[in-house]
């Protein structure tokens, strides 16, 4: 039974329309998901890749940030969108950002689903995953999508060996112009394909396909050489030193972080990418799944795993969200795959008696795959990820058999656990997280004996507009039933100024300017309390006045300031 990565039944009308649905989403979303751009936005890493365009706009001659892998043809590029944009930074973000960047990644989601005549809905799954979770953040990385979309082995491509054979030579040569390190990480991952996952292909054709892609990278490296010796006279050894190997020489003490899979960053509310990229990236090389998936779902695998090392250098959001397009199409696909072919996932079962032996194996090698890949702090650490992936995938296939679903169900149980595990463990640490009160404890331990020498005793006070949890820090409580000081508060003008006014109110703290200005509250409170101390708190940007009220008699009226760790007279 054919995979459906590997029919060639007609695409239909319904893909089509689905098809052309997810252009139209992928428009509007790039469009309503760019705001204009401020001034800080040019003095960022978007802010440099548009200078870049506009020198070379103006007829500068872009090298390489190989860093970065930027390379000439992308300069170029940026350039083109400059100058569409006529300048202005939020069209030129919009189209090399947002449009070319998750829109055009959505839409190539979905032609990827249209080649592999996928079920419409996974078609949808496939681009609004792209589009909501694993947003390419430029026009850089969508060419990975890109990538495995032209060479995808199914359908009219390998019907015509010539034509494939040119697309495995042009298309890094291509893309060496563009992004040099995208350019060595894809045909790494083309050719371990051809090498340990295409399936049917005699042996010589893979190998010939393996240096069809290496020659296409050169190509790419010996046309860039001649170019910029003919038109612009640079020397091969300047080209060297200013463009590939030169470049390197700065890099030389290049760190690579740890991935703590239970301590994650959590700058933003997407964090969770960063706690399941790891797990997803290894489904499609759990052996059992990889036995089943199609040639075309094991490409898109193999893009997804190379790519590990760009997270892995810098854990955080935008750099795993970017590269996680490949992961999140290859687990859905896998998931479709196998779903579609319903075939029982234990032709033969071990015994019971070795079944936990051979899972506690699977779950070694996720665990080892997993610990060193994302534990080593090296380039070393991603090149054992994607070399203990693709062992235990290929070896696990081609010798466990009946094993297979014990161990399977091993790695599965560490794949899916450790996440869990970890999701607990951050529940955890954000119950008990001080953090949550940092403001009202320091309002508490610097203003909170100012209160005591302001109040003279009384336990009655009103907080106002925030942080409630005052009146049990300092225990106190309201002599009035308000607490939110919403915009139309007003309506108890009436009720409240009389209390104001009578004392009945003896005490006022004050922890910030009120939401929506009241007038009246205001001057009433100004008409019938004094500012009995006022605390600066600069750590906190907090202010806190206490107002006492003026049938209290004299107090000794105080301006203090919080600074370092201690406080002093404001001055």
């Amino acid at each position: 039974m054919a995979s459906p990565g590997e029919r060639n039944e007609p695409v239909g009308a319904v893909r089509w329309a689905t098809f052309a649905g997810v252009c139209v989403v992928a428009l509007v979303w790039a469009a309503y998901s760019v705001g204009a751009q401020n001034g800080s936005f040019l003095t960022q890493d978007f802010g440099a890749q548009y200078h870049l365009a506009e020198i070379t706009a103006h007829g500068a001659i872009p090298l390489v940030d190989f860093e970065h892998g930027w390379n000439a043809g992308s300069f170029w590029v940026n350039a083109a969108l400059y100058a569409i944009a006529s300048g202005s930074p939020t069209i030129w973000y919009f189209l090399w950002g947002r449009l070319l960047g998750a829109g055009l990644g959505a839409v190539l989601a979905a032609a990827i689903g249209l080649r592999l005549r996928l079920h419409p809905a996974v078609m949808i799954a496939l681009a609004l995953g792209v589009l909501l979770l694993a947003t390419p953040l430029h026009i850089k990385y969508t060419i990975c999508l890109l990538w495995v979309f032209v060479l995808l082995p199914t359908g009219w491509l390998e019907s015509r060996p010539r034509l494939a054979a040119a697309a495995r030579v042009l298309l890094p040569a291509l893309v060496f112009w563009q992004y040099v390190e995208l350019a060595v990480l894809l045909t790494g991952a083309s050719g371990l394909f051809e090498l340990f996952a295409r399936r049917a292909a005699p042996w010589r054709t893979r190998i010939l396909n393996c240096v069809q892609l290496s020659g296409g990278f050169v190509l790419g490296l010996v046309v860039q050489a001649v170019a910029y010796k003919l038109v612009w006279g640079l020397s091969f050894a300047d080209f060297n030193r200013q463009v590939i190997l030169g470049q390197t020489e700065t890099h030389e003490g290049s760190q690579y972080a740890v991935w703590n899979f239970f301590d994650l960053p959590t700058e933003s509310g997407r964090f969770f990418i960063l706690a399941l990229y790891p797990f997803a990236l290894l489904i499609p090389f759990v052996p059992l799944v990889w036995q089943r998936i199609s040639d075309s779902t094991r490409l898109i695998a193999l893009a997804g795993l190379v790519l590990v090392v760009v997270p892995i250098r810098r854990v955080d959001n935008p750099h795993t969200t970017t590269v996680s397009a490949l992961v999140l199409l290859a687990v859905v696909l896998a998931v479709a795959e196998l779903y579609e072919r319903r075939i029982p996932l234990t032709e033969s079962r071990p015994r019971p008696m070795i079944a936990l032996p051979l899972a506690v194996l699977g779950a070694a090698w996720a665990a080892a795959t997993l610990w060193i890949g994302f534990g080593l702090q090296s380039m070393l650490g991603a090149v054992l990820l994607v070399t203990l992936a693709i062992a235990g995938a290929v070896l696990g296939g081609a010798f466990l058999r009946g094993a297979t679903a014990a161990v399977s169900a091993g790695a599965l149980v560490v794949l899916g656990g450790v996440p869990a595990l970890a999701a607990v463990n951050h529940l955890d640490d954000m119950r008990r997280d001080a953090k949550s009160f940092a403001v009202s404890d320091s309002i508490a331990r610097w203003a909170g004996p100012e209160y005591e020498r302001c109040s003279a005793g009384t336990r009655e006070a009103l907080v106002m507009p925030n942080y409630l949890e005052l009146y049990d820090a300092l225990e106190i409580t309201n002599p009035t039933p308000y607490y939110l000081f919403h915009y139309d508060f007003a309506q108890y003008e009436d009720v409240l100024v009389p209390q104001l006014e009578d004392g009945s109110i003896p005490v006022i703290i004050e922890t910030m300017p009120l939401h929506t200005p009241q007038p009246w509250l205001t001057e009433a409170i100004r008409a019938n309390y004094v500012p009995c101390s006022v605390v600066r708190i600069e750590k906190q940007a907090t202010t806190v006045t206490i107002w006492t009220h003026k049938s209290r008699g004299d107090v000794q009226q105080r301006d203090l300031t919080v600074r370092g760790g201690a406080m002093g007279s404001t001055r």
